[in-house]
């Protein structure tokens, strides 16, 4: 059979010289080296690896469209994988930041809630306050005058002169529970 070079014989086989070049270097295809040190592949070894041998003229220009076609549908292709993958992430730290939020939410409602239940209980207690003791005024009461005074009762002595006057004194002992005021 006779010898051909990496490119004529990448023609024969309809595969690119880098798939040759690989082919024998794994030793899939045997190369024939002259004695100038040029590498030529016989064409039975051609026939043997890869069947079928075309004619170089007759060489169809579509599969080198083809691959073109390829290359930039696989590099479509990677990009809308390397979107995806980004929409994925941002999904996982969209979902991630809800949750924090729904958590931080959810203990304000709780808080919220525990303080409406004190303010309740506070309301309760001041109106129950308000119902079990009279509301004390700052001005004195008046205390009766002598003549106003009923006929059975004796005149104040020196000790209750000294002292507020008996409305001050009842204002004082509901308010601070004590006698009264020390003059």
């Amino acid at each position: 059979m006779a010898l051909v070079s990496i490119s004529d014989a990448a023609k024969l086989v309809r595969k690119a010289r880098t798939t040759l070049a690989r082919d024998i270097e794994n030793g899939h295809l045997s190369p024939t080296i002259l004695q100038d040190g040029d590498v030529r592949i016989d064409t039975a070894e051609l026939l043997r690896t890869y069947g079928r041998l075309h004619s170089p003229q007759a060489a169809p220009k579509e599969p080198v469209r083809k691959n073109s076609t390829d290359k930039t549908r696989i590099v479509l292709l990677e990009e809308r994988i390397r979107s995806l993958e980004r929409i994925i992430v941002l999904e996982a730290e969209l979902r991630r930041v809800k949750d924090q939020v729904t958590t931080e939410l959810r203990a304000r409602l709780s808080d919220k809630d525990n303080l409406i239940k004190i303010l309740e209980s506070k309301v309760l207690f001041l109106e129950y306050d308000r119902q079990t003791r009279p509301e004390p005024t700052l001005e004195p009461q008046q205390t009766p005058s002598p003549a106003a005074r009923p006929a059975q009762s004796a005149p104040p002595t020196a000790t209750e002169r000294r002292h507020a006057p008996a409305g001050l004194r009842g204002w004082w002992q509901r308010t601070f529970g004590s006698a009264g005021p020390r003059t």
